[in-house]
């Protein structure tokens, strides 16, 4: 693997460059530096990296710019952030890679710890390059879901949800991600849609589920948001297998709930409350997604025993700019309170939003601001990384009671 450091402090420069030779096969890596943006595309022009490693806070080009000109460039590799810059401007960076498509695998805080460049440098090792995938011209048709499933291309990702008041990663709701041999990750639109019309919904549920009782090491017990129609919560074979598995593993209750999206309509409310109390009988609590977005938001709540609400992300996203939409979320917020209903904020890209819904007395939030959707081998590495800037947010937070810990939905 060609690696490429670009770091203007010499003394750092040496020290992550010999901490690298350490872990890396001399056989067949090589490493090269630079000092700033500037040289590193000068660099590039002979020289291909597979891997960066690149400060942000550097003379001539910053590492800012110089991401900006990697997506310009199309650059495929793999990209590490060294930096000792607060949280918000980290997580700033996050989203604009994203938005560009960059690879972003995590960032390395400074001082950087020797764990954390080894899961990174793991993690860097076991991605396949992107520059050999070709990209996805058609649509993913009915044959290819039925393939999928067959040969173990759908996987569940995971998006942490963490405690506003004490920054106390909780829960995770489960996001499928078509990984295709040759395309690399495709995107849902481009397949969930079909799986739907193909019945499987159920299926994927079920798959998700036995993720998560598979990855209970890493996942700690803390309970996963498991996404399902209203056509799956109301087919009787779908309860049975949950019920059997339950029998096997009897703290599946504790290590998820299901969330049901709030656009779904339940052509018969005696078939939902028969699901839903042969759930409840064992333990296992409903959540509401996307609330307030459906003429039938107040229905459900009061048809089914939901446990927690999903804010929606729109009326999330849009609060610092929109008063209805801030009018909205409070009343929502009013009502969960009124019902002991927990809140979950989706959609938390900013500090000005975390800080926010804090005062506003949100329980628990997600979003790119804590962490993106993550495969399982990478939570802990995240899970160290925010439990320093949980800290950080903490404390120059002024909102200092933490005594109350909120319990995961």
């Amino acid at each position: 693997m060609n690696i490429l450091l670009i770091e203007d402090h010499d003394f750092q420069r040496q020290v992550l460059a010999t901490q690298l030779a350490h872990l890396i096969d001399p056989t067949q890596d090589q490493i090269h530096s630079a000092a700033n943006g500037v040289d590193a595309l000068a660099l590039m022009a002979t020289y291909q990296p597979q891997l960066l490693f690149c400060d942000l806070n550097m003379p001539q080009m910053d590492g800012i710019s110089f991401l900006g000109h990697l997506a310009e460039q199309q650059f495929t590799g793999a990209i590490i952030i060294t930096s000792a810059l607060d949280a918000e401007v980290l997580n700033s960076v996050n989203k604009m890679c994203k938005n560009y498509g960059l690879n972003l695998l995590g960032t390395l805080v400074k001082p950087m710890h020797l764990e954390q460049l080894k899961r990174l440098l793991a993690i860097a090792n076991n991605i396949q390059p992107i520059s050999s995938m070709i990209p996805l011209q058609q649509d993913i048709n009915e044959q290819d879901i039925i393939e999928a499933f067959d040969a173990g291309y759908l996987t569940p990702y995971y998006q942490p949800i963490v405690c506003l008041k004490t920054g106390e990663w909780v829960a995770s709701e489960a996001l499928i991600r078509f990984i295709h041999p040759d395309h690399g990750i495709v995107p849902a639109i481009k397949f969930i849609k079909q799986l739907a019309n193909l019945g499987k919904d159920s299926h994927l549920a079920l798959l998700i589920i036995n993720h998560i009782v598979n990855h209970q090491t890493i996942l700690g017990g803390r309970k996963v948001a498991v996404n399902i129609s209203a056509n799956t919560l109301v087919e009787r074979s779908f309860i049975n297998n949950v019920l059997a598995l339950h029998h096997q593993y009897p703290q599946l209750h504790h290590w998820l709930y299901f969330e049901l999206t709030e656009y779904d309509i339940f052509e018969s409310a005696g078939q939902a409350l028969e699901a839903a109390a042969r759930l409840g009988m064992h333990g296992f609590n409903l959540s509401i997604d996307d609330f307030g977005t459906g003429y039938s938001s107040l229905k459900q709540l009061d048809i089914l025993p939901f446990k927690s609400l999903k804010l929606d992300i729109g009326f999330v996203q849009a609060m610092p700019t929109n008063y209805t939409s801030k009018v909205i979320i409070e009343t929502c917020l009013s009502l969960a309170q009124r019902l002991n209903l927990t809140t979950i904020a989706e959609g938390v890209e900013d500090i000005t939003l975390w800080l926010k819904l804090q005062t506003m007395g949100c329980e628990l939030a997600q979003g790119y601001f804590i962490s993106p959707p993550l495969p399982f081998n990478q939570i802990p590495i995240w899970h160290t990384q925010w439990q320093q800037r949980s800290r950080q947010l903490l404390n120059n937070s002024s909102h200092k009671d933490i005594t109350n810990k909120i319990q995961p939905v």
